[in-house]
């Protein structure tokens, strides 16, 4: 792939067909367009110069472009309170009965469904915990989470990760998947 050399600056292109200069920053009034026209007659170099200038003193005065990925993002439809843990309600084929963990995932993480924690097994909180544990060390080993989880039991670390739990009905708490 060849490099390209930019004369332009960032935000400010050149629309030749129509010929006009167009700035277009993110963080000005919802992407709304700024034209300078040198189409009629009007002088090319001159109207450049009034565009490029233009263009970095918006660039200066709405600063950088902000991060837009979702990882690592809370959005309004998480109920756990911490990012990427999630609680999760599997219905077993055997008996029809419904089962309650805490599920976490990550980018990169080698398991398709992510790393699991039954309640019935850990407890409500105690899967959380685990979950919460296991999305910071970002590993599937369960032995060494299990291992970390038993040194910070009871202590202040395990009831800050308790306090992001939010607290509600645990009715309204878990997904209907019936």
């Amino acid at each position: 792939m060849k490099a390209s050399k930019r004369e332009l600056p960032e935000h400010l292109t050149d629309n030749v067909f129509s010929k006009c200069f167009v700035f277009r920053h993110p963080n000005l009034f919802r992407r709304k367009s700024v034209i300078f026209s040198y189409a009629h007659g009007r002088d090319y170099e001159t109207i450049k110069l009034k565009a490029v200038t233009y263009a970095v003193k918006m660039n200066e005065v709405l600063g950088p472009i902000p991060h837009l990925s979702p990882e690592g993002r809370m959005s309004s439809r998480n109920t756990s309170g911490i990012v990427r843990v999630n609680p999760r309600r599997t219905r077993a084929p055997r008996n029809g009965l419904f089962y309650y963990s805490w599920n976490t995932k990550w980018k990169g993480c080698t398991q398709r469904g992510g790393v699991s924690w039954p309640c019935l097994a850990h407890t409500d909180d105690g899967a959380y915990v685990l979950a919460a544990l296991t999305l910071e060390l970002r590993t599937i080993n369960r032995d060494r989470v299990i291992e970390t989880y038993e040194k910070i039991k009871g202590t202040k670390k395990f009831k800050e990760v308790l306090r992001m739990r939010p607290k509600f009905p645990i009715e309204d708490f878990w997904p209907d998947n019936s």
